[in-house]
């Protein structure tokens, strides 16, 4: 039991564990409230003195309404947070969002709760696995601090960051379109912008981020007809080509000798064949009264 925070958190479940840190899911024996905690334990010096240094000068977690403090015992730096039913994303999302106006909803409230949860890149990073992202039937996102720093990345900077959460929220985005198409840029124009996007320059801010989404239709048009099918078959051959230039060279190249010399073959088998049906002379006979033809 540990005793702290105002509350005396018994250990439920154990989440992981590793050389750096814990995670347990806990409950309040002293309140007794039903509800269950996040506790992330960290026993490593280094990441502990790390940790302490985020939350007291770079207010780590200082925005976000799940976390519930922080507290040392027995050496450890205890984190604890909300802990919320594991309803996964990635699990649930083909269930809940049926369509694309449930995507855009879903996607706007992981881009809000990303500003929320008061990360920084590199902790960002870890939290945006796919086991710490819950869905609730209504759109919501919740995240579930299940935090291995044992696969942290330090010296992430902030571009690094927006990317995987662009990342993420295209696959909500695109979770209606993405077996019904071959490539993303043959989505309707607003996923196909934001793909374009996240694929060149990437965004600036998640605010940025969220006001894309924002003016996303609710039931995007969709690309048809002949025209549309032409164009998107001359995009496709277009890039391969472009990304296998030498093998379409080689291949074009071997054609190209195939078909000469099948020509030429062809060619040589007419002249043979006509040479053996003129084997009989059927001209001229005379010239004078020299005679031209077989003396037989």
């Amino acid at each position: 039991m540990f005793p702290a925070l105002n509350m005396e958190l018994e250990i439920v479940r154990t989440i992981l564990q590793s050389e750096i840190n814990d995670v347990y899911v806990c409950t309040d024996l002293k309140k007794n409230t039903g509800l269950f905690y996040t506790m992330v334990s960290i026993r490593d010096t280094k990441y502990r003195k790390l940790m302490t240094e985020k939350l007291n000068t770079e207010r780590l977690f200082f925005s976000n309404r799940d976390f519930l403090g922080s507290f040392i015992y027995e050496n450890r730096l205890n984190l604890v947070f909300r802990y919320y039913h594991e309803s996964l994303l990635s699990l649930l999302g083909s269930v809940y969002l049926a369509e694309f106006k449930d995507c855009k909803r879903a996607a706007l409230n992981l881009a809000a709760a990303c500003v929320e949860s008061g990360v920084d890149p590199d902790m960002g990073i870890v939290l945006l696995d796919e086991r710490n992202i819950n869905l609730t039937r209504d759109g919501d996102i919740h995240f579930n601090y299940f935090l291995d720093f044992s696969r942290m990345e330090h010296g992430k900077d902030e571009n690094r960051y927006l990317q995987k959460i662009a990342e993420m929220v295209f696959h909500i985005l695109e979770l209606n379109y993405k077996g019904r198409y071959d490539n993303p840029e043959d989505y309707p124009d607003d996923l196909r912008l934001f793909y374009l996007k996240m694929r060149t320059t990437g965004f600036a801010s998640v605010g940025h981020m969220i006001s894309l989404i924002r003016g996303m239709a609710d039931v995007p048009t969709e690309r048809r007809g002949i025209l549309w099918w032409l164009g998107s078959r001359f995009y496709r051959v277009k890039n391969f080509l472009f990304r296998n230039s030498m093998t379409a060279f080689l291949t074009i190249l071997v054609m190209v000798t195939l078909i000469y010399a099948g020509n030429q073959i062809h060619t040589r088998w007419k002249i043979r064949k006509a040479y053996e049906n003129n084997i009989s002379y059927y001209g001229i006979e005379y010239i004078g009264d020299v005679y031209l033809g077989n003396e037989e």
